[in-house]
């Protein structure tokens, strides 16, 4: 708390140097008017600067200056608060963490970020899941990163809300295209094409990539499609889109830290580990303007997304005779190795009861896949009218619906001496899952904005929730065992309130105030996950269920923003905490675990920006964040590969999963997140023709996942990285750019896991070798032409 207090000083002396410039009388005043809307649709626009909390905007200008190779890259540039842990180790796969929440592709994370493309709730069904590689970056229009518990954006907003509006022939017209290639074997681009004819509009784009990636068998390809018709009359526009994507991504994950260290941090634990997501998207929406006050927004989607997954991966069976003897009748079959060490091993079956044949073709690896097929689509209504004392009121109506479709199958395999998977056609009867969910979710918000003095203007907020889960289960008989079944039906419902205060003391200095609470529903994946008597095998199969409770996040903020032209700034300090947090406990060995509720988790911290236009051809911008984030309530939990579980007395040097429960203490703190996160920025106009821009970004030291009793020695180091970008205009018509990320080519790791490399890595150097890291990426540099007519 004294970090705290401290950092409150810093944000009040920062809000009186706004208060003096405006005592002093100075006449630059903020002349730009950003717009962001209060609700996911549209027709809720309000001026940022009456948003009572530190919203933070980009633009597709902004995005195209900093030469990202997609958006998650560019919010890990540009926007405050905002990190990435790569656990899966591809550009399109990182964890997106703001505030200590997370936003992620990998099933059995805890989503805390709601993220929607226009009016498109774009979590997944299955998993509330978030598939980055599904966005077509340079489709996008406008970005708003809006904190907090804000109900209004519905399930999953625990910790803030990503709002994602698309390009139009009206907002974009014109001919664009961009190419580029250079290091890791990438090339790419896009082109786009719009225009617009008085009342209509169109736009077509197609993006896409490949690369060999910087580490081992680590190539991948994105194709992503984008087309949007556009009708503007007098009194509203109408909008319908169409969004398509058919990638395959290999990212081979983390890498055991000594292997890194003595091989190079290309290496590559075992491969294939390959995703491939698709997705078709039609969306219909738009707003009627019925009074000079009044407007009707609408929208209707169906949105089908559907992820294949194939994992090579080391393997926990072993000849049965290791533990069975050599004279016993299945001493050449395949075992699971025990959990204990005085446990009886479980002779492996196929899905007909036969046993698997221990050999050179299934000793060493297996092979996981998964197939997840999902159907979304809703409707949603939006009502804005003049509200009480001169005020503005906002109504809406929205439904949700998925129904998914989820299979996994285990194959048992060897290893190749590169550590790669070849199936031996052998598949473990257990493993195989099949569930099906249908989920829907009715909402019902309002909010209500009053100008309480010319200056002062209160908001009022709330959402209710209606969620429905129902779960079918469909695996088949023989990887069933009696009376474990996944059938189930769970219902969740809340109210989630939020209010704040916006205060223009002047043009240049506003305080703001606000308060709010938000839930998410356990997911499918985790109600059927739940069960610590029965554990699962993520994401390769499930349990019967008792019931989770929801997650409820209130978030505290308070802060203040202004400048001049030339000198903008803000800060806040927020304090969230959420109530029955979910998280993956491990069951005692290191394949299988269980979702709980663990009690109380708290995100706490400040943030301070600055944006400086210290001459006229030169820009600066830097952003420090500081979050405490910990665990508010002690539990047990356990961690098999833990460096400090206990020794194996049957074993000396060894240690043994028995002994790996870990005591986790009220104010542990929460793996994956940095204490200290900054970010600095400049863009230099060096000619009429040369722009030239660096950008800085850094955060402290972070917990492993794993250690959350943190109580291992070794975390994950701090790092800054640089990076350089710039354009050369050859003609009004044409460009170069470039891109140079870690230009001092800086080792560095994001991620942290604890692992077993001794299954697979041959060694005494492996033995005791539990940390796995996330390596960043090495120097790169690219280069390309863009064309705008």
């Amino acid at each position: 708390m004294p970090i705290i207090k401290g950092k409150m000083a810093l944000t009040l002396a920062l809000a009186a140097t706004g208060a003096w410039a405006q005592s002093s009388g100075d006449p630059d005043a903020l002349d730009q008017v950003d717009v962001i809307s209060t609700t996911p649709f549209e027709g809720s626009e309000v001026d940022a600067d009456r948003y009572p909390a530190n919203v933070q905007s980009s633009t597709a200008a902004d995005i195209e200056r900093s030469e990202s190779v997609n958006m998650v890259e560019f919010l890990n540039t540009e926007l405050g608060s905002v990190h990435v842990n790569d656990a899966v180790n591809n550009p399109f796969q990182p964890d997106l963490k703001y505030r200590g929440y997370v936003a992620s592709p990998l099933l059995g994370l805890p989503q805390g970020l709601s993220v929607y493309q226009d009016g498109v709730r774009v979590n997944e069904p299955f998993g509330d899941t978030v598939n980055f590689d599904l966005i077509p970056q340079a489709a996008i229009a406008d970005i708003d990163l809006l904190p907090g518990s804000n109900p209004l954006f519905g399930l999953n907003t625990l910790g803030g809300a990503l709002n994602i509006k698309t390009k139009s022939g009206f907002s974009h017209p014109g001919l664009q295209a961009q190419a580029y290639g250079g290091d890791f074997g990438r090339y790419g681009g896009h082109v786009s094409l719009g225009g617009n004819s008085g009342n209509l509009g169109w736009l077509f784009l197609v993006q896409g990539m490949e690369e060999d990636g910087w580490r081992d068998f680590s190539d991948s390809e994105v194709l992503q499609l984008f087309s949007k018709f556009s009708h503007i009359g007098e009194h509203g526009e109408t909008h319908f889109s169409v969004t398509a994507a058919d990638n395959r991504l290999r990212g081979n994950g983390a890498v055991p830290q000594r292997l890194a260290e003595e091989r190079g941090r290309d290496q590559i634990f075992t491969y294939p580990d390959e995703t491939s997501p698709q997705l078709m998207m039609f969306n219909l929406r738009g707003v009627r303007d019925l009074s000079d006050r009044t407007s009707l927004a609408w929208g209707g989607y169906y949105r089908q997304s559907d992820v294949d997954t194939f994992n090579g991966d080391g393997s926990e069976f072993d000849e049965c005779e290791e533990f069975l003897g050599a004279g016993d009748p299945n001493a050449a079959n395949l075992c699971e190795e025990p959990e204990e060490p005085d446990a009886m091993a479980e002779v492996v079956e196929q899905p007909n009861g036969d046993p698997i044949p221990a050999g050179p073709a299934t000793l060493g690896g297996t092979q996981n896949t998964s197939s997840t097929r999902q159907d979304g689509y809703g409707v949603n209504l939006q009502l804005r009218t003049p509200g009480l004392i001169g005020g503005e009121l906002t109504t809406g109506l929205t439904y949700d619906a998925g129904d998914s479709d989820f299979a996994s199958q285990q194959e048992v395999a060897r290893l190749t001496a590169e550590r790669g998977t070849v199936g031996s056609g052998f598949f473990v009867g257990e493993s195989f899952t099949r569930v099906n969910v249908e989920n829907d979710n009715i909402g019902a918000f309002f909010m209500h904005r009053a100008p309480l003095t010319p200056d002062l203007e209160w908001t009022l907020g709330g959402r209710f929730n209606r969620t429905n889960i129902t779960l079918n289960d469909q695996t088949p008989a023989f990887a069933t065992e009696p009376g474990n079944s996944l059938d189930g039906d769970h219902h969740f419902s809340r109210l989630n309130m939020t209010t704040g205060m916006a205060w223009a003391v002047s043009r240049q200095l506003t305080f703001f105030s606000s308060v709010g609470q938000s839930s998410r529903a356990p997911s499918p994946l985790e109600l059927t996950c739940a069960n610590p008597d029965a554990p699962c095998r993520l994401p390769n199969g499930f349990v019967d269920d008792p019931p989770l409770e929801q997650v409820v996040a209130t978030t505290v903020e308070i802060g203040a923003r202004g400048g001049t032209r030339h000198l903008g700034w803000r800060s806040a300090v927020f304090h969230a905490v959420n109530e029955d947090d979910i998280i993956f406990i491990s069951a005692g060995n290191r394949f299988e675990g269980f979702f709980d509720n663990v009690g109380d988790t708290r995100r706490q911290g400040v943030e301070l920006g600055l944006d400086w236009q210290a001459m006229p051809r030169l820009r600066l911008t830097a952003d420090y964040t500081f979050v405490q984030a910990e665990f508010r309530d002690s539990f047990r939990v356990n961690s098999p590969n833990h460096p400090n579980r206990e020794p194996d007395p049957d074993n000396p040097g060894e240690t043994r999963a028995a002994g790996s429960a870990q005591q986790v203490n009220s104010g542990d703190r929460l793996p994956l997140v940095p204490e200290h996160i900054f970010k600095l920025g400049a863009d230099w106009n060096a000619t009429e023709q040369l722009r030239l821009g660096l950008d800085v970004v850094g955060n402290s030291d972070q917990i492993f996942r794993g250690d959350e009793s943190n109580t291992d020695s070794e975390q994950i180091g701090g790092y800054a990285i640089v990076n350089l970008h710039g354009e050369l205009a050859v003609t009004n018509a044409v460009s170069l750019f470039a891109r140079v990320n870690n230009v001092f080519d800086t080792d560095y790791e994001t991620f942290g896991v604890y692992g077993e490399s001794d299954e697979v890595l041959a060694g005494p150097q492996f033995e005791d070798a539990f940390r796995f890291i996330g390596p960043g990426a090495p120097r790169g540099i690219w280069g390309g032409i863009r064309v705008a007519l």
